[in-house]
């Protein structure tokens, strides 16, 4: 149970904190390019990702065939990827259009999360 509850607690670290420094760098924000800022994420999501996997082999649910857990960690990695590329990007377009499917990624990836099935 701790287990899930910290995978739980990264998860709206990981989320909250994208968005706060999307939305800062949007705005011009200069805390966005602080230390705290450029570490804090790869903790926080490298700790997502670590109680994700911890979570599957406690539960003990088959990676293969593909089921709803596999396109659920699948998902996790996009949005990450898509974060970084959101954050990264020196253009506005790309940029927001990474956000927007990272944000689409978190839907879907607490769609799956309750549903469990895709």
């Amino acid at each position: 149970m701790a287990l899930k509850h910290s995978h739980l607690l990264f998860v709206a670290l990981s989320v909250g904190f994208f968005l706060i420094r999307f939305i800062g760098r949007e705005a011009g924000a200069n805390f966005v390019r602080g230390k705290f800022c450029k570490i804090a994420p790869h903790v926080i999501d490298t700790l997502l990702l670590a109680t994700g996997v911890g979570l599957v082999v406690v539960v003990g649910y088959p990676l293969w065939p593909v089921n709803w857990l596999t396109v659920k960690l699948a998902l996790v990695v996009s949005y990450i990827l898509l974060g970084v590329i959101a954050l990264k990007s020196t253009r506005k377009t790309p940029s927001r259009v990474a956000a927007a499917l990272a944000i689409a990624c978190i839907l879907a990836i607490g769609h799956l999360a309750v549903s469990k099935a895709f």
